[in-house]
Protein backbone atom coordinates (compact mmCIF):
# COMPACT_ATOMS: atom_id res chain seq x y z
CA UNK A 1 0.00 0.00 0.00
CA UNK A 2 2.66 2.19 0.67
CA UNK A 3 4.75 1.73 -2.34
CA UNK A 4 0.89 2.24 -4.25
CA UNK A 5 1.14 5.80 -2.75
CA UNK A 6 4.76 6.94 -3.20
CA UNK A 7 3.98 5.79 -6.70
CA UNK A 8 0.44 7.88 -7.48
CA UNK A 9 2.08 10.86 -5.12
CA UNK A 10 4.79 10.74 -8.02
CA UNK A 11 2.68 10.33 -10.38
CA UNK A 12 0.95 13.60 -9.52
CA UNK A 13 4.36 15.80 -9.48
CA UNK A 14 4.74 14.43 -12.88
CA UNK A 15 1.40 15.66 -14.08
CA UNK A 16 1.91 18.80 -12.10
CA UNK A 17 5.18 19.89 -14.49
CA UNK A 18 3.63 18.27 -17.36
CA UNK A 19 0.10 19.85 -17.79
CA UNK A 20 -1.45 18.05 -20.35
CA UNK A 21 0.72 14.48 -20.05
CA UNK A 22 -2.09 13.05 -18.08
CA UNK A 23 -4.17 13.06 -20.90
CA UNK A 24 -1.79 11.67 -23.29
CA UNK A 25 -0.82 8.77 -21.31
CA UNK A 26 -4.39 8.10 -18.93
CA UNK A 27 -2.67 6.45 -16.17
CA UNK A 28 -6.49 6.18 -14.82
CA UNK A 29 -7.95 4.93 -18.05
CA UNK A 30 -10.94 2.33 -17.30
CA UNK A 31 -11.50 3.95 -13.20
CA UNK A 32 -15.35 4.60 -12.83
CA UNK A 33 -16.36 7.09 -10.22
CA UNK A 34 -19.67 7.97 -9.25
CA UNK A 35 -20.56 11.38 -7.68
CA UNK A 36 -23.48 12.02 -4.75
CA UNK A 37 -24.61 15.53 -6.30
CA UNK A 38 -27.51 18.09 -6.91
CA UNK A 39 -29.44 19.73 -9.30
CA UNK A 40 -27.14 23.12 -8.60
CA UNK A 41 -25.22 25.10 -11.25
CA UNK A 42 -21.73 23.79 -9.87
CA UNK A 43 -23.23 20.22 -11.03
CA UNK A 44 -25.77 21.10 -13.70
CA UNK A 45 -22.75 22.56 -16.02
CA UNK A 46 -20.55 19.87 -15.97
CA UNK A 47 -23.24 17.09 -15.52
CA UNK A 48 -23.95 16.92 -19.59
CA UNK A 49 -20.23 17.58 -20.74
CA UNK A 50 -18.14 14.32 -18.73
CA UNK A 51 -17.80 12.60 -21.83
CA UNK A 52 -15.10 15.25 -22.88
CA UNK A 53 -13.29 14.44 -19.76
CA UNK A 54 -13.97 10.54 -19.68
CA UNK A 55 -12.34 11.08 -23.28
CA UNK A 56 -9.31 12.97 -22.30
CA UNK A 57 -8.43 11.06 -19.07
CA UNK A 58 -10.05 7.40 -19.67
CA UNK A 59 -11.90 7.97 -16.51
CA UNK A 60 -15.74 7.14 -16.29
CA UNK A 61 -17.98 9.44 -14.17
CA UNK A 62 -21.22 9.19 -13.09
CA UNK A 63 -23.58 11.90 -11.83
CA UNK A 64 -26.38 11.33 -9.38
CA UNK A 65 -28.44 14.62 -8.74
CA UNK A 66 -30.45 13.87 -5.38
CA UNK A 67 -32.89 16.89 -3.87
CA UNK A 68 -31.18 18.83 -1.27
CA UNK A 69 -33.47 17.56 1.43
CA UNK A 70 -31.64 14.64 3.30
CA UNK A 71 -28.51 14.75 0.80
CA UNK A 72 -26.41 15.51 3.51
CA UNK A 73 -27.57 12.02 5.29
CA UNK A 74 -27.22 10.25 2.18
CA UNK A 75 -23.96 11.31 2.45
CA UNK A 76 -23.20 10.32 6.15
CA UNK A 77 -24.78 6.74 4.80
CA UNK A 78 -21.85 6.50 2.22
CA UNK A 79 -19.01 7.98 4.22
CA UNK A 80 -19.62 5.38 6.85
CA UNK A 81 -19.36 2.38 4.41
CA UNK A 82 -16.09 0.62 3.91
CA UNK A 83 -17.61 0.10 0.40
CA UNK A 84 -18.99 3.16 -0.39
CA UNK A 85 -21.24 3.44 -4.26
CA UNK A 86 -20.04 6.94 -4.11
CA UNK A 87 -15.94 8.26 -4.18
CA UNK A 88 -17.08 12.36 -5.38
CA UNK A 89 -19.19 14.16 -2.77
CA UNK A 90 -20.99 17.15 -3.34
CA UNK A 91 -20.79 19.17 -0.48
CA UNK A 92 -22.53 22.88 1.12
CA UNK A 93 -19.60 24.19 3.34
CA UNK A 94 -21.59 24.18 6.60
CA UNK A 95 -21.54 20.35 6.05
CA UNK A 96 -17.86 20.42 6.46
CA UNK A 97 -17.33 20.58 10.11
CA UNK A 98 -19.55 17.64 10.52
CA UNK A 99 -17.91 15.81 7.80
CA UNK A 100 -14.62 16.45 9.22
CA UNK A 101 -14.80 15.61 12.55
CA UNK A 102 -16.44 12.69 11.95
CA UNK A 103 -13.38 11.66 9.03
CA UNK A 104 -15.77 11.42 6.07
CA UNK A 105 -13.96 13.63 3.92
CA UNK A 106 -10.34 12.93 2.47
CA UNK A 107 -7.87 15.66 3.27
CA UNK A 108 -7.29 17.95 -0.31
CA UNK A 109 -4.65 20.15 1.70
CA UNK A 110 -1.28 18.20 0.12
CA UNK A 111 -2.78 17.66 -3.28
CA UNK A 112 -3.59 21.37 -3.38
CA UNK A 113 -0.32 22.67 -2.67
CA UNK A 114 1.27 19.99 -5.19
CA UNK A 115 -0.81 21.28 -7.79
CA UNK A 116 -1.25 25.05 -7.43
CA UNK A 117 0.05 26.62 -10.03
CA UNK A 118 -2.03 23.84 -11.94
CA UNK A 119 -4.98 24.63 -10.47
CA UNK A 120 -4.81 28.35 -9.93
CA UNK A 121 -4.62 28.39 -5.99
CA UNK A 122 -3.77 32.41 -6.25
CA UNK A 123 -6.54 33.09 -8.47
CA UNK A 124 -9.33 31.46 -5.78
CA UNK A 125 -10.54 33.87 -4.01
CA UNK A 126 -9.52 33.03 -0.14
CA UNK A 127 -12.63 33.14 1.33
CA UNK A 128 -13.86 30.57 -0.66
CA UNK A 129 -10.98 28.05 0.45
CA UNK A 130 -11.61 28.80 3.91
CA UNK A 131 -15.50 27.58 3.54
CA UNK A 132 -14.05 24.05 2.91
CA UNK A 133 -11.73 23.55 5.72
CA UNK A 134 -12.01 22.08 9.01
CA UNK A 135 -9.50 23.00 11.81
CA UNK A 136 -7.18 24.59 8.78
CA UNK A 137 -7.26 21.34 6.50
CA UNK A 138 -9.03 21.83 3.32
CA UNK A 139 -11.85 19.29 3.16
CA UNK A 140 -13.63 19.80 -0.05
CA UNK A 141 -12.77 21.89 -3.22
CA UNK A 142 -14.95 25.19 -4.37
CA UNK A 143 -16.82 24.41 -7.69
CA UNK A 144 -19.51 27.27 -7.18
CA UNK A 145 -19.06 30.28 -4.51
CA UNK A 146 -21.44 32.28 -3.25
CA UNK A 147 -22.54 35.44 -1.41
CA UNK A 148 -26.14 36.27 -0.07
CA UNK A 149 -26.80 39.07 -2.10
CA UNK A 150 -30.25 41.54 -3.53
CA UNK A 151 -31.90 41.45 -6.72
CA UNK A 152 -34.11 43.96 -7.70
CA UNK A 153 -36.55 44.65 -10.59
CA UNK A 154 -34.89 47.36 -11.89
CA UNK A 155 -36.75 48.28 -14.71
CA UNK A 156 -39.00 49.07 -11.93
CA UNK A 157 -37.03 51.23 -9.81
CA UNK A 158 -36.07 53.49 -12.93
CA UNK A 159 -39.63 53.58 -13.93
CA UNK A 160 -40.32 57.27 -13.41
CA UNK A 161 -44.06 57.19 -12.28
CA UNK A 162 -43.30 54.48 -9.73
CA UNK A 163 -40.14 56.47 -8.51
CA UNK A 164 -41.83 59.85 -7.90
CA UNK A 165 -44.66 57.55 -6.15
CA UNK A 166 -42.21 56.22 -3.41
CA UNK A 167 -40.46 59.39 -3.48
CA UNK A 168 -43.75 61.25 -2.22
CA UNK A 169 -44.53 58.36 0.20
CA UNK A 170 -41.51 57.37 1.96
CA UNK A 171 -39.67 61.05 1.45
CA UNK A 172 -36.45 58.96 -0.01
CA UNK A 173 -35.13 58.37 -3.48
CA UNK A 174 -35.99 55.00 -4.77
CA UNK A 175 -32.79 52.46 -5.01
CA UNK A 176 -31.46 49.23 -3.63
CA UNK A 177 -31.81 48.87 -0.54
CA UNK A 178 -28.80 49.78 2.01
CA UNK A 179 -30.69 49.09 5.09
CA UNK A 180 -33.17 46.35 5.95
CA UNK A 181 -35.69 49.37 7.02
CA UNK A 182 -35.87 50.62 3.00
CA UNK A 183 -36.00 47.11 2.07
CA UNK A 184 -39.06 46.57 3.86
CA UNK A 185 -40.29 49.75 2.43
CA UNK A 186 -39.33 48.98 -1.24
CA UNK A 187 -41.50 45.23 -0.59
CA UNK A 188 -44.24 47.15 0.93
CA UNK A 189 -44.64 50.02 -1.73
CA UNK A 190 -44.36 47.32 -4.99
CA UNK A 191 -47.04 44.98 -3.01
CA UNK A 192 -49.68 45.33 -5.98
CA UNK A 193 -53.20 43.27 -5.95
CA UNK A 194 -54.85 42.26 -9.47
CA UNK A 195 -56.44 45.26 -11.10
CA UNK A 196 -54.33 47.63 -9.93
CA UNK A 197 -51.33 49.06 -11.75
CA UNK A 198 -47.68 48.43 -11.94
CA UNK A 199 -45.22 50.85 -14.20
CA UNK A 200 -48.10 51.97 -16.15
CA UNK A 201 -49.57 48.35 -16.52
CA UNK A 202 -52.76 47.00 -15.00
CA UNK A 203 -52.14 43.36 -13.37
CA UNK A 204 -53.69 40.49 -14.31
CA UNK A 205 -52.74 38.98 -11.66
CA UNK A 206 -51.12 39.62 -7.89
CA UNK A 207 -47.78 41.15 -7.42
CA UNK A 208 -45.48 40.91 -4.80
CA UNK A 209 -43.36 43.23 -2.90
CA UNK A 210 -40.39 40.29 -1.95
CA UNK A 211 -40.07 36.39 -1.92
CA UNK A 212 -38.11 35.23 1.36
CA UNK A 213 -37.91 31.81 2.14
CA UNK A 214 -40.06 30.86 5.43
CA UNK A 215 -40.36 27.23 4.90
CA UNK A 216 -39.10 24.89 7.76
CA UNK A 217 -38.34 22.09 5.45
CA UNK A 218 -34.25 21.32 5.83
CA UNK A 219 -34.18 24.70 7.75
CA UNK A 220 -34.95 26.66 4.28
CA UNK A 221 -35.85 29.16 6.91
CA UNK A 222 -32.56 29.84 8.54
CA UNK A 223 -31.03 30.43 4.89
CA UNK A 224 -32.67 33.65 5.52
CA UNK A 225 -32.73 34.50 9.19
CA UNK A 226 -29.29 34.09 9.38
CA UNK A 227 -27.41 37.07 7.15
CA UNK A 228 -30.24 38.93 9.14
CA UNK A 229 -28.98 37.88 12.30
CA UNK A 230 -25.83 39.05 11.21
CA UNK A 231 -27.08 42.26 10.07
CA UNK A 232 -28.61 43.32 13.32
CA UNK A 233 -25.10 42.29 15.10
CA UNK A 234 -25.77 38.65 16.49
CA UNK A 235 -23.80 35.72 16.41
CA UNK A 236 -24.39 32.14 16.36
CA UNK A 237 -22.19 30.96 19.84
CA UNK A 238 -20.77 32.08 23.08
CA UNK A 239 -16.97 32.76 23.01
CA UNK A 240 -16.79 31.59 26.21
CA UNK A 241 -18.54 28.62 26.43
CA UNK A 242 -18.89 27.78 22.62
CA UNK A 243 -22.66 26.87 23.19
CA UNK A 244 -25.55 28.28 21.55
CA UNK A 245 -25.96 31.70 22.16
CA UNK A 246 -28.69 32.82 19.55
CA UNK A 247 -31.38 34.38 21.82
CA UNK A 248 -29.94 38.28 22.56
CA UNK A 249 -31.62 41.43 21.50
CA UNK A 250 -30.22 41.11 18.19
CA UNK A 251 -31.33 37.92 17.42
CA UNK A 252 -35.01 39.00 18.35
CA UNK A 253 -35.10 42.42 16.64
CA UNK A 254 -34.19 39.90 13.29
CA UNK A 255 -36.52 37.66 14.03
CA UNK A 256 -39.71 40.33 14.62
CA UNK A 257 -37.89 41.92 11.25
CA UNK A 258 -38.55 38.97 9.35
CA UNK A 259 -41.82 38.51 10.49
CA UNK A 260 -42.32 42.21 9.57
CA UNK A 261 -42.40 41.22 5.69
CA UNK A 262 -45.04 38.42 5.94
CA UNK A 263 -47.95 41.28 4.54
CA UNK A 264 -45.67 41.46 1.82
CA UNK A 265 -44.57 37.95 0.17
CA UNK A 266 -46.86 35.16 -1.42
CA UNK A 267 -49.44 33.19 0.29
CA UNK A 268 -47.96 30.53 0.44
CA UNK A 269 -44.65 32.12 1.97
CA UNK A 270 -44.87 28.84 5.06
CA UNK A 271 -44.18 26.71 2.05
CA UNK A 272 -41.32 28.69 0.43
CA UNK A 273 -37.59 26.56 -0.14
CA UNK A 274 -35.11 28.11 -2.31
CA UNK A 275 -35.87 27.48 -5.34
CA UNK A 276 -39.66 28.15 -4.94
CA UNK A 277 -38.97 31.57 -3.83
CA UNK A 278 -36.19 32.43 -6.21
CA UNK A 279 -38.90 31.02 -8.71
CA UNK A 280 -40.51 34.46 -8.09
CA UNK A 281 -37.94 36.93 -9.19
CA UNK A 282 -37.06 34.58 -12.23
CA UNK A 283 -40.85 34.87 -13.67
CA UNK A 284 -41.07 38.57 -12.97
CA UNK A 285 -43.34 38.37 -9.93
CA UNK A 286 -41.89 40.12 -7.29
CA UNK A 287 -39.92 43.23 -7.03
CA UNK A 288 -37.03 42.62 -4.33
CA UNK A 289 -35.53 39.69 -2.91
CA UNK A 290 -32.69 38.63 -0.88
CA UNK A 291 -31.02 35.00 -1.63
CA UNK A 292 -28.18 33.12 -2.65
CA UNK A 293 -25.74 33.66 -5.81
CA UNK A 294 -26.32 30.57 -7.25
CA UNK A 295 -29.58 30.83 -8.06
CA UNK A 296 -28.80 34.62 -9.20
CA UNK A 297 -26.94 33.49 -12.23
CA UNK A 298 -30.22 31.93 -13.80
CA UNK A 299 -31.39 35.57 -13.83
CA UNK A 300 -29.67 36.04 -17.05
CA UNK A 301 -30.15 33.09 -18.72
CA UNK A 302 -33.50 32.53 -20.64
CA UNK A 303 -33.61 29.19 -20.75
CA UNK A 304 -33.74 29.38 -16.97
CA UNK A 305 -35.97 32.66 -16.26
CA UNK A 306 -38.61 34.79 -17.49
CA UNK A 307 -36.95 37.91 -16.89
CA UNK A 308 -34.39 37.45 -19.24
CA UNK A 309 -36.58 35.75 -22.33
CA UNK A 310 -39.03 38.96 -21.44
CA UNK A 311 -36.41 41.40 -21.65
CA UNK A 312 -37.19 42.55 -17.63
CA UNK A 313 -33.97 43.90 -16.25
CA UNK A 314 -32.85 42.63 -13.11
CA UNK A 315 -30.19 44.70 -10.82
CA UNK A 316 -27.88 43.06 -8.25
CA UNK A 317 -27.05 44.97 -4.77
CA UNK A 318 -25.15 43.60 -1.52
CA UNK A 319 -27.26 42.72 1.13
CA UNK A 320 -28.83 44.93 3.36
CA UNK A 321 -27.54 46.08 6.70
CA UNK A 322 -28.81 47.71 9.67
CA UNK A 323 -27.22 51.02 9.63
CA UNK A 324 -26.54 51.29 5.84
CA UNK A 325 -22.69 50.78 6.61
CA UNK A 326 -20.48 47.58 4.99
CA UNK A 327 -20.10 44.18 7.31
CA UNK A 328 -19.14 41.27 6.51
CA UNK A 329 -20.50 39.45 3.32
CA UNK A 330 -22.66 36.65 4.47
CA UNK A 331 -20.85 33.40 2.65
CA UNK A 332 -20.34 29.87 1.04
CA UNK A 333 -19.64 27.70 -1.22
CA UNK A 334 -21.07 24.33 -2.68
CA UNK A 335 -17.87 22.25 -3.13
CA UNK A 336 -16.79 18.98 -4.52
CA UNK A 337 -14.95 16.40 -2.18
CA UNK A 338 -13.77 13.29 -2.06
CA UNK A 339 -15.05 10.03 -0.14
CA UNK A 340 -12.49 9.22 2.39
CA UNK A 341 -13.48 5.81 2.44
CA UNK A 342 -12.81 5.29 -1.57
CA UNK A 343 -9.20 3.62 -2.72
CA UNK A 344 -6.42 4.99 -3.22
CA UNK A 345 -6.49 5.16 -6.55
CA UNK A 346 -10.44 6.11 -6.92
CA UNK A 347 -8.91 9.38 -4.97
CA UNK A 348 -6.55 10.47 -7.30
CA UNK A 349 -8.92 9.58 -9.91
CA UNK A 350 -11.30 12.29 -8.35
CA UNK A 351 -8.69 14.63 -7.93
CA UNK A 352 -7.98 14.44 -11.44
CA UNK A 353 -11.62 14.97 -11.97
CA UNK A 354 -12.18 18.13 -9.35
CA UNK A 355 -9.35 19.74 -11.10
CA UNK A 356 -10.89 19.85 -14.29
CA UNK A 357 -14.25 20.56 -13.62
CA UNK A 358 -13.14 23.35 -11.00
CA UNK A 359 -10.64 24.86 -13.67
CA UNK A 360 -10.50 28.09 -14.73
CA UNK A 361 -10.63 26.82 -18.15
CA UNK A 362 -13.81 25.73 -17.70
CA UNK A 363 -15.23 27.96 -15.50
CA UNK A 364 -14.60 30.73 -18.14
CA UNK A 365 -16.31 28.27 -20.87
CA UNK A 366 -19.21 28.24 -18.90
CA UNK A 367 -18.90 32.09 -18.23
CA UNK A 368 -18.22 32.76 -22.39
CA UNK A 369 -21.10 30.56 -23.69
CA UNK A 370 -23.58 31.86 -21.35
CA UNK A 371 -24.45 29.11 -18.69
CA UNK A 372 -23.95 30.95 -15.41
CA UNK A 373 -21.92 29.64 -12.28
CA UNK A 374 -21.81 31.87 -9.16
CA UNK A 375 -17.64 31.95 -10.14
CA UNK A 376 -15.36 31.68 -7.08
CA UNK A 377 -12.24 32.80 -9.41
CA UNK A 378 -10.89 36.36 -9.12
CA UNK A 379 -10.12 36.39 -12.95
CA UNK A 380 -13.50 35.82 -13.86
CA UNK A 381 -15.30 37.90 -11.75
CA UNK A 382 -13.02 40.90 -12.64
CA UNK A 383 -12.89 39.68 -16.14
CA UNK A 384 -14.64 43.76 -17.67
CA UNK A 385 -16.11 41.44 -20.28
CA UNK A 386 -17.66 39.39 -18.40
CA UNK A 387 -18.93 42.02 -16.04
CA UNK A 388 -20.62 43.52 -19.02
CA UNK A 389 -22.30 40.33 -19.45
CA UNK A 390 -22.83 39.57 -15.69
CA UNK A 391 -23.63 42.78 -13.67
CA UNK A 392 -23.56 40.40 -10.28
CA UNK A 393 -20.28 39.62 -10.98
CA UNK A 394 -19.03 43.03 -9.21
CA UNK A 395 -21.02 42.75 -6.52
CA UNK A 396 -19.74 38.59 -6.09
CA UNK A 397 -15.96 40.69 -6.56
CA UNK A 398 -16.61 43.09 -4.30
CA UNK A 399 -18.62 41.77 -1.28
CA UNK A 400 -16.29 38.92 -0.82
CA UNK A 401 -13.41 41.19 -0.18
CA UNK A 402 -14.66 41.98 3.05
CA UNK A 403 -16.20 38.06 3.96
CA UNK A 404 -17.00 36.20 7.02
CA UNK A 405 -17.59 32.37 6.59
CA UNK A 406 -20.88 31.71 8.14
CA UNK A 407 -21.65 28.62 10.36
CA UNK A 408 -19.13 25.78 10.17
CA UNK A 409 -19.99 23.49 12.84
CA UNK A 410 -20.15 19.37 14.03
CA UNK A 411 -24.19 20.26 14.84
CA UNK A 412 -24.68 22.16 12.01
CA UNK A 413 -27.40 19.92 11.27
CA UNK A 414 -29.19 20.33 14.67
CA UNK A 415 -29.08 24.12 14.64
CA UNK A 416 -30.63 24.30 10.96
CA UNK A 417 -33.39 21.67 11.91
CA UNK A 418 -34.33 23.15 15.78
CA UNK A 419 -33.94 27.25 14.43
CA UNK A 420 -36.06 25.62 11.08
CA UNK A 421 -38.98 24.56 12.51
CA UNK A 422 -39.02 27.23 15.60
CA UNK A 423 -38.48 29.81 13.43
CA UNK A 424 -41.19 28.95 11.12
CA UNK A 425 -43.61 28.30 13.76
CA UNK A 426 -43.24 31.74 15.34
CA UNK A 427 -43.60 32.97 11.94
CA UNK A 428 -47.42 31.01 11.55
CA UNK A 429 -48.22 32.60 14.44
CA UNK A 430 -47.71 29.31 16.76
CA UNK A 431 -45.27 30.57 18.78
CA UNK A 432 -46.31 34.11 20.76
CA UNK A 433 -42.63 35.32 20.42
CA UNK A 434 -39.49 35.58 18.84
CA UNK A 435 -38.06 35.22 22.21
CA UNK A 436 -39.72 31.75 23.03
CA UNK A 437 -38.87 30.85 19.35
CA UNK A 438 -35.34 31.42 20.17
CA UNK A 439 -34.78 30.08 23.59
CA UNK A 440 -36.75 26.86 22.47
CA UNK A 441 -34.47 26.43 19.70
CA UNK A 442 -31.49 26.87 21.00
CA UNK A 443 -32.17 25.23 24.49
CA UNK A 444 -32.88 21.80 22.32
CA UNK A 445 -28.75 22.61 20.23
CA UNK A 446 -27.49 23.16 24.33
CA UNK A 447 -28.90 20.06 25.57
CA UNK A 448 -26.95 17.78 22.79
CA UNK A 449 -23.90 20.52 22.98
CA UNK A 450 -23.83 20.54 26.73
CA UNK A 451 -22.43 17.12 27.19
CA UNK A 452 -19.52 17.70 25.68
CA UNK A 453 -16.23 19.58 27.20
CA UNK A 454 -15.99 23.25 26.98
CA UNK A 455 -12.46 22.73 25.32
CA UNK A 456 -13.92 20.73 22.87
CA UNK A 457 -17.02 23.04 22.31
CA UNK A 458 -14.45 25.81 21.93
CA UNK A 459 -12.39 24.42 19.50
CA UNK A 460 -15.40 23.54 17.27
CA UNK A 461 -16.00 26.81 16.74
CA UNK A 462 -12.34 28.45 16.16
CA UNK A 463 -12.11 29.09 12.54
CA UNK A 464 -8.39 27.88 11.77
CA UNK A 465 -7.12 29.28 9.00
CA UNK A 466 -6.91 27.43 5.80
CA UNK A 467 -3.23 25.95 5.50
CA UNK A 468 -3.65 26.30 1.89
CA UNK A 469 -3.63 29.86 2.21
CA UNK A 470 -0.69 29.97 4.26
CA UNK A 471 2.40 31.88 2.48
Amino acid sequence: MMQWKKTMWAAGAVLAMTGAAWAQDKPFAGVELKMLGIGDTSVTRVAPIVGEFEQATGIKVHIDQLPYPGLIDKIIVEASSDSPTYQLLWVDSPWVGMLGEAGALEDLTSRAKRDAAEIGLDDIIPIQLQENTWQGKLLAFPASGMVWSTNYRKDLFENPEEAAAFKAKYGYDLAPAKTWAQYRDIAEFFTRKKGEKLAGEVLDKDFYGTAQAYSRVQGAITHDYFPIMRAFGGDYWDPKTGLCAMTGEPHIKAAEFMKSLIPFNPPDYLGLMWDLRTGYMERGEDAISSYWSVRTVRLTNPAEAKVAEKGLVVGYAPSPTVDGNPQPTYTGALSFAINSKATDKEKEAAWVFIKWATSEKLMRRFAEEGQGVSQFRKSILSDPALQAKYPYYKVLLESQKNARRRIFHPFYQAVEENFGVELSKYMAGETATAKEALETACNAVNSQLSIFPVEQRLRWINDVPAEVLAK
